[in-house]
């Protein structure tokens, strides 16, 4: 999370702060400040009209926060580790290692996010009656703006509440897969009828309309390899006899092997024991004469021959890198990579779909 910032930790969950949500808080305190009641305080004095501009822009936000923690405070009831919070420029996200494939579970997690924001709205409406001036401004600026994240979210579009909420109903008459599948079709096609809109009137909502369409495909892409990779272990497709390199071999012999066996990776090992990775990321710009030991990655990530493909799959893409060494007892058995992961998926889809042609 290098573009992003923890400001704090609530329930114990941290709540990260990504560089774009200065973006759309300048221009938010910005449309504050020249718009009217009931939209903005520009009917107010030069100091209230800057004051509550930029708090109002800083509490849409803070609602966005509660939205988020209904969210996982009600995946934890369940049992779900939630990673933190992240808060950038189209809203908020909560950013949960799995969300459980349950329907009642998911619709519950689903639901929490709307209900917290209906609440806000709800009791802002009550006190912008209850008060007068900017206060109240302020408080029919939530009640507006926490109806709106409210519905909005209730859209049925992936990576929207109202997608998950569509696939929980579905999953209780179908497999989860179909109805991801579906929630994400459906996704899609609403997101390139926002797009059609967005492109015509409104420059955001193209934008929005590209974020729920990326975000629809990204969904069904993780359940597919989901569906597909958990059905093997680690184990199963790791390379073993793993080609792996010296603490004490140069750099210069490094670029000789990724020349020789097209390798751009390779395992530090000594006395049988793994200490490192190397790879070409490592080695750019490096003299050849220097040690591997002075140039490797000592925090290895690894993983073992019983755990799932999907398990490596999760850590590679959230990791963003490209293989896996395989340990057991800490011992070096093996290396898994992305490529064997994505060769594994095609060999199946090719399967099933010659076993579909041949029951039809």
């Amino acid at each position: 999370m290098r573009s992003s910032l923890r400001v704090a930790k609530i329930f114990g969950i941290d709540i990260y702060v990504h560089w774009s949500l200065f973006i759309i808080l300048v221009f938010l305190s910005g449309y504050f400040y020249v718009s009217s009641k009931p939209f903005g305080f520009a009917d107010l004095s030069e100091i209230e009209r800057v004051f509550f501009s930029f708090f109002a822009s800083l509490f849409v936000f803070f609602a966005v926060l509660l939205h988020e923690l209904a969210h996982s405070l009600v995946a934890m009831k369940y049992g779900v580790v939630v990673r933190g919070i992240m808060l950038f420029i189209f809203g908020g996200v909560a950013m949960m290692e799995e969300i459980p494939k349950n329907p009642r579970q998911e619709l519950s997690i689903s639901l929490a996010g709307p209900a917290a924001s209906f609440l806000i709205a709800f009791i802002s409406f009550l006190l912008s009656n209850a008060t007068s001036g900017g206060v109240s401004t302020f408080f029919l600026i939530s009640a507006y703006f926490n109806t709106v994240v409210a519905i909005f979210n209730l859209i049925p579009a992936f990576p929207m509440d109202g997608g998950r909420v569509l696939r929980s109903f579905l999953a209780r008459r179908m497999s989860y897969v179909s109805a991801t599948r579906i929630s994400a079709n459906v996704g899609k096609a609403i997101a390139v009828i926002m797009g059609i809109f967005g492109f015509f009137f409104n420059i955001w909502l193209l934008l929005i309309a590209l974020f729920v369409y990326l975000g629809a495909t990204e969904e069904e892409k993780i359940v597919t390899m989901e569906n597909i990779l958990s059905r093997f272990k680690v184990g199963d497709i790791m390379t073993p006899n793993v080609l792996y390199v010296t603490p004490d071999m140069t750099v210069g012999e490094i670029i000789d092997l990724m020349f020789k066996h097209k390798h751009l990776g390779y395992p530090v090992v000594e006395n049988g024991r793994l200490v490192g990775i190397v790879t070409l990321n490592d080695i750019m710009n490096v003299e050849r004469s220097r040690r591997v030991s002075e140039v490797m990655s000592r925090n290895v990530l690894t993983i073992t021959p019983r755990q799932s493909a999907f398990e490596a799959f999760k850590i590679m893409s959230e990791k963003n890198i490209g293989r896996l060494p395989v340990v057991e007892d800490d011992k070096l058995v093996g290396i898994i990579t992305r490529s064997d992961l994505m060769r594994l998926k095609e060999i199946l889809e090719i399967i099933e779909v010659s076993e579909w042609k041949r029951s039809s």
